[in-house]
């Protein structure tokens, strides 16, 4: 009888184990599919944004498309926020000090889709109070499959799109911790060192 109750017990402990993993996280992928920018919209405003992230202080960084007229600012692109004590380590691994600031430049790697170059290579961030990266994608080109028309596949591959990153240049792809908003249409996540990020699956 012992016996047969320490065999249930290893049993039950083994599917316990088993369903405790959670969801699963993709592998790290060689290649992605990126969203891609809907061609019938405006376009960006400008690729490329630069700012001084400086301790002690908050600072953020804007891309938009354009407005009513092309040097007009209009919908929100991408938003990076530094809190004051963001920043972590410089990119020779020093700290920072009070009063230290650094130069950040955000690119978009293609206009035509949504995949992003962060430097300097090797900042990192405060893991108690990282920076923020919010990306809004109300303007991707809904065909998501790109066969010319907008269906169900379209749809589930919406329902699937994720936020990722690598380490440029030839690294594979890692899918981060997101928050995705299907309604806004957006991605807001934590980050922690610089890297490439794309929407995409």
């Amino acid at each position: 009888m012992r016996r047969l109750l320490f065999m249930f017990v290893i049993v039950v402990m083994a599917a316990a184990c088993s369903n405790s993993s959670g969801p699963s996280v993709p592998a790290p992928r060689a290649t992605l599919n990126f969203v891609r920018q809907d061609s019938t919209y405006k376009p960006l405003l400008s690729t490329q944004g630069k700012f001084y992230a400086k301790v002690g202080q908050d600072r953020l960084v804007r891309l938009v498309y354009q407005g009513s007229a092309p040097t007009d600012s209009g919908s929100e692109f991408l938003r990076f926020e530094v809190p004051g004590d963001g920043l972590y380590r410089k990119p020779d691994g020093t700290p920072f000090t009070p009063g230290d600031s650094i130069l950040i430049t955000v690119t978009v790697v293609d206009p035509k889709r949504f995949n992003f170059d962060f430097q300097p290579s090797g900042l990192q961030f405060n893991p108690n109070d990282p920076a923020r990266l919010k990306v809004e994608y109300h303007y991707a080109d809904p065909d998501y499959d790109g066969d010319g028309t907008v269906d169900s596949s379209d749809a589930n591959i919406a329902a699937i799109l994720s936020l990722w990153r690598r380490e440029p240049p030839d690294s594979l792809w890692f899918q981060m911790a997101a928050v995705k908003s299907v309604e806004l249409q957006e991605f807001d996540a934590a980050v922690l060192q610089f890297s490439q990020y794309a929407v995409a699956w």
